[in-house]
């Protein structure tokens, strides 16, 4: 079975086929105030280039935590509020691996989220851990 382990203390992500790490990279995940849900979720929606609006979440564009963001490649929805995999080509690489910067997204670089985005199916667990 395959599976996607997020740990949030490392900020690093592994895809995994049963016991065996086959794919892992460094991630950003979600910053103060803006967690990252912790626990079990299953991919359910895909998309493979998109714009984000922080005004869907109730966070005016022009407002400190405000965001328009385009060509955002292989998202991958796996919560709901929003909550998805994809590529975060606006941090600096400083950052994957090192610091929370997002939203509650698991931001990737673009050769991690490509990888994931062929490895994750419908169902794909993501299990989400401290």
């Amino acid at each position: 079975m395959r599976w996607i382990d997020v740990n949030l203390s490392r900020q690093w992500i592994s895809a995994v086929e049963g016991d065996t790490p086959v794919y892992s990279g460094p991630c950003t995940t979600g910053k103060a105030g803006w967690s990252t849900p912790v626990g079990t979720f299953r991919i359910f929606s895909w998309v493979f280039n998109e714009t984000m609006d922080s005004a869907t979440l109730g966070i005016p564009r022009g407002a400190l935590e405000g965001y328009y963001l385009r060509d955002i490649l292989f998202t991958q929805y796996f919560a709901g509020g929003g909550y998805a995999l994809h590529t975060n080509y606006w941090q600096p690489a400083t950052v994957f691996g090192n610091y929370p910067t997002s939203h509650g997204c698991v931001g990737l670089r673009h050769a991690d989220a490509e990888f994931l985005w062929t490895f994750a199916t419908f169902g794909t667990p993501v299990h989400i851990q401290h």
